[in-house]
């Protein structure tokens, strides 16, 4: 009986050590893919970063380039500007320098109309004369007006303040109190400004019409009572 006990006994502990051996083995093979598993995943991990450095880097580089992209087009646009500018100040210059010039060339026909009335006054009456420098004047006139340069209409007109200029009072028959009735110098409009007033006399009430009209109201006023 002892000896089958024993038996028992050493199968069991046979037994156990092969469950002991197996258990480690397979505690081995487990720690051994573990270990595999983590190195695949470091280098996943690993490939991974690489990859996320290289796309960073060209993300970088694209940048880098679209900046320097944006520089250069900044660069020429403010080329561009500043030879614009340059172009418009010649312009500027060159407009203030020659700008006259169209009107100067029309001068200076009416400076050769001069030159021959005069040289031919000795051959001409006065009436001739004259009619010469009124055609020379009518001349002068149409080239201001060419160049926008017009005559203000104030005869008869009520007095403005903004384009006439009062000079004296007198008593008029032709015209209302407060219209201009004479004119002592011709004023001038260029475009929309006004280039010199016109100097004007004002017609004021006249006293004799003034009595008259009031005496007219007397005799009806009494007429009526």
């Amino acid at each position: 009986m002892n000896e089958k006990l024993e038996k028992n006994l050493k199968e069991k502990k046979d037994k156990h050590i092969e469950d002991e051996s197996a258990n480690n083995s397979t505690l081995e093979k487990n720690k051994k893919l573990e270990e595999e598993n983590q190195v695949e995943k470091n280098a996943e991990n690993n490939e991974s970063i690489h990859e996320q450095e290289e796309n960073k880097e060209e993300k970088i580089n694209a940048l880098k380039e679209e900046l320097d992209i944006s520089n250069d087009k900044l660069l020429r646009a403010l080329a561009e500007n500043e030879n614009t500018r340059k172009q418009m100040d010649k312009i500027r210059m060159e407009s203030n320098k020659y700008g006259v010039q169209p009107l100067a060339r029309e001068i200076l026909n009416v400076v050769d109309n001069f030159d021959r009335a005069l040289n031919s006054k000795s051959d001409c009456n006065e009436n001739a004369l004259e009619e010469g420098v009124i055609l020379i004047q009518k001349e002068v006139l149409s080239i201001l007006e060419k160049f926008n340069v017009k005559k203000i209409n104030a005869l008869g007109e009520d007095f403005d303040a903004n384009i006439h200029q009062a000079m004296f009072e007198k008593e008029s028959k032709e015209y209302k109190p407060g219209q201009v009735c004479e004119i002592v110098q011709e004023g001038y409009s260029f475009h929309d400004r006004l280039l010199r007033p016109a100097l004007v006399g004002i017609s004021k009430e006249n006293v004799e019409e003034k009595e008259e009209k009031n005496e007219e109201d007397k005799d009806i006023e009494n007429n009526s009572k």
